[in-house]
């Protein structure tokens, strides 16, 4: 390492670090860096040569500052008070919007306190985003206010998303002391003290106008490579495609980078590789995979373009990746009478590293009044075949009874209007039906008609014709026809009108900014407190397990997609995001093959629609005949419904009858989902019993009986056993469900 004026480096006596043994060669090399020079110093990049290859490390920036300016805090522990030190330290106190910079807690206790357990940071959030502040392992020492302390560091990256004043804070720290009292005998007791860290303001500058065409988000100094693991290709296969972007900056949002020319290529969505604990650092890679298709033949890959703003530089910077050689070959041509059908794929498999984001719902319980209830299209239905049945009746016995004179003498003046022959007359005749009939103060399209009779009719030289353009006539008959009937309109209107609106207050803003800002215990407390428990939406339940999962109890998460999915059976976002859990903890669950998937993409609901849908066009195309002459046109109609009613009656009762339902594996009351980590089936109702099989969390289950603690429980898959009550909870929960107590990982110099 080179040595650099201003601070000493040392290294730390000890063999290297591989904190992922028996899994990858990752090795940590510690050192020890001093000074006594106030400022900001930079530890320059340097060779490290690995299996003949050298590589060049980054170069780190650092700060040293007065412990004067330390601002002091008092606690209690144990009833020992002592005091404190503590602050957000950042090393760019002005970055730009979208720069990632480092940010770290620094925090004093005094060495006598013997913490065993560093907490992680509950902190507040102001216009950027931070990743998790994770103590690091090593602790410092130093005299302050003349005794030994000892001086820890929670280190991360904070990135503006906006210009102009942000800040970061304040936060709560809870550690853990280890005291030795006398009770008897000497003993180790732990108790806890949180510490509190003052906010962090800062001012974020806004970028530069004037960025090239292709600058997306990328803020930093990058390098990027682009490069495949094929070398020989045909044409029409596809090409992966591995772009990695190295360097310091927001690496963990920046988007790809794009090809400089796509023409001749068909180009999918690049992924991301997902990022883990090197979040926190400023400096490292982001690995991006695509697939490129060529149209034709292509004798390279075409370059990438990376456009970036560097912050240091305070200008625009564009590098590009330079063309790869490819060795294509021409597709075979086929066959002019070869009739085979084409080569059938493999269905791609799902790759989801992440479970998908929120949804925002229009509201966050169902309403009281659920809308069309379900037994209305049936009220239709039977409406409608009442009105073919009383119709096909009247056809036949109508002679019977006496009309409505009314009915018959306004039909009657409708009849004299239309058979007036000369415009005038036609006006004068649809003026007066008005005026009878249609009161004193008519709808507008109406009036409009006693404007035009008053403006044409009323003069000496009124012509005989000419007065109504091609086409007018008739459209001054429907409109009185309709206008005739708009009482039965009125009055529907009416009725619609009665009801009332109440504002409900809803909550989904500060659950969502609670969520965003990482507060996920206060965003479920917030959406389950949205209303009462069985009126909460399914998408409410869908965001309370997605809280559950970032929260890190992935059994929890799971419990409540389940819960959403008892709520809305074809929640496809829930669905997809329990696949996903299930698939990466290896949760016991019912298996089940393709289709069933394929089906629950659409709503149990819509299949049974298309089964009642399909009976109804079948029952009113059969009374259609019978309430209409022959060489109706409702005829015609009717005899494609019956062609096509079964048809659809069929598709929806096989979508229905092979629908996933968990409750063919037990019914829904008696389903419990595993909530705790690492727990195990026993044989009997005892930790000391032999053990039977894991169950990974997220693992479906039926309860059989409970026995105080324990409850025998039977899986998918016919292993039963006794677990304790407490690792598994009901998918329909006897009592209203409290906001559930995640256990946070104890962190410690391994924690990720």
């Amino acid at each position: 390492v080179p040595q650099s004026e201003g601070f000493e480096i040392r290294r730390n006596p000890g063999p290297p670090v591989n904190p992922l043994a028996g899994r990858r060669n990752e090795f940590t090399f510690e050192y020890i860096i001093s000074s006594y020079q106030t400022g900001t110093h930079v530890i320059p990049s340097f060779e490290v040569p690995v299996g003949g290859a050298r590589l060049r490390t980054e170069p780190v920036e650092f700060t040293v500052f007065n412990p004067d300016h330390l601002k002091w805090s008092e606690a209690e522990v144990g009833g020992v008070h002592f005091r404190y030190a503590s602050a957000f330290r950042v090393l760019n106190p002005t970055p730009y919007q979208g720069e990632t910079t480092p940010v770290e807690i620094k925090l004093y206790v005094p060495r006598d306190l013997f913490i065993d357990d560093w907490g992680i940071p509950d902190f507040a959030r102001d216009g950027l985003t931070a990743w998790r502040f994770q103590p690091s392992p090593m602790r410092g020492e130093l005299n302050l206010l003349g005794m030994p302390y000892l001086a820890a560091s929670y280190p991360s990256t904070l990135t503006p998303t906006q210009a102009g004043p942000i800040g970061i804070g304040p936060a709560k720290i809870r550690l853990v002391a280890v005291q030795t009292v006398m009770d008897g005998f000497l003993q180790r007791v732990a108790r806890e003290v949180y510490v509190n860290v003052d906010k962090l303001a800062i001012d974020a500058k806004p970028l530069p106008e004037g960025a090239p065409k292709g600058f997306e988000n990328a803020v930093g100094s990058f390098r990027m490579e682009v490069g495949t693991d094929m070398s020989e290709f045909t044409e029409g296969d596809p090409i992966p495609v591995e772009i990695v972007v190295s360097g310091s900056g927001n690496l963990d949002t920046i988007r790809p980078p794009q090809p400089v020319e796509s023409k001749g290529w068909k180009v999918y969505e690049a992924t991301p590789e997902q990022r883990g604990a090197e979040r926190n650092e400023l400096s490292g890679s982001a690995v991006f995979r695509q697939f490129m298709r060529p149209l034709e033949v292509k004798g390279e890959l075409p370059p990438y373009k990376l456009v970036y703003f560097d912050p240091k530089a305070g200008a625009y910077q564009t590098i590009t990746s330079p063309p790869i050689p490819l060795n294509m070959k021409p597709a075979a041509a086929a066959a002019p009478l070869a009739m085979s059908p084409p080569q059938a794929l493999p269905v791609p498999l799902e790759r989801m590293t992440d479970i998908l984001g929120l949804i925002d719902p229009f509201t966050l319980v169902r309403p009281a009044n659920r809308g069309i209830p379900a037994w209305s299209w049936h009220a239709l239905g039977a409406a409608l075949a009442a009105i073919l049945i009383l119709k096909a009746l009247w056809m036949r016995h109508g002679h019977r009874f006496q009309s409505d004179p009314i009915r018959a003498q306004r039909l009657r003046e409708l009849r004299e209007v239309s058979a007036a022959k000369d415009d005038p007359g036609f006006l004068l005749s649809a003026g007066r039906f008005i005026e009878r009939w249609l009161g004193s103060q008519p709808p507008a399209d109406v009036a409009t008609i006693l404007e035009e009779r008053d403006k044409n009719c009323f003069r000496g030289n009124t012509p005989s014709s000419g007065l109504l353009g091609p086409g007018r006539r008739q459209e001054i008959l429907r409109i009185l026809r309709k206008a005739a009937m708009l009482w039965f309109a009125g009055l529907l209107a009416t009725a619609a009108m009665t009801g009332t609106s109440q504002a409900v207050e809803n909550p989904a803003v500060l659950a969502r900014t609670a969520y965003d800002a990482a507060r996920y215990d206060e965003a479920i407390r917030i959406w389950l407190k949205a209303g009462p428990w069985q009126d909460l939406s399914a998408d409410t339940l869908y965001n309370i397990g997605n809280a559950c999962y970032r929260a890190g109890s992935p059994g929890h998460a799971a419990l409540y997609y389940r819960r959403s999915l008892s709520r809305d059976p074809g929640h496809a976002e829930a669905r997809q995001n329990l696949r996903f859990i299930e698939r990466k903890y290896g949760s016991l669950t019912i298996h089940r093959p393709d289709y069933q998937y394929a089906l629950a993409r659409i709503p149990l609901g819509a299949w049974q629609g298309m089964v009642w849908t399909g009976a109804w066009l079948c029952g009113l195309a059969l009374l259609v005949f019978p309430a209409t002459r022959s060489g109706a046109r409702l005829r015609i109609a009717a005899i494609a419904a019956l062609v096509l009613a079964p048809l659809i009656a069929a598709c929806g009762g096989l979508g229905w009858r092979y629908f996933p339902n968990d409750a063919e594996f037990a019914p829904v009351n008696r389903q419990a989902v595993i909530t705790a980590e690492n727990a195990v089936l026993h044989a009997d109702a005892s930790r000391t019993s032999p053990e039977v099989i894991d169950a990974p969390p997220g693992s479906l289950c039926e309860v059989i009986r409970q026995s105080g603690r324990w409850s025998y429980v039977a899986f998918a898959t016919r292993t039963r056993g006794w677990i304790t009550t407490e690792s598994v909870e009901r998918i329909i929960p006897a009592t209203p469900p409290e906001p559930p107590k995640i256990r946070k990982p104890k962190a410690d110099g391994k924690s990720a």
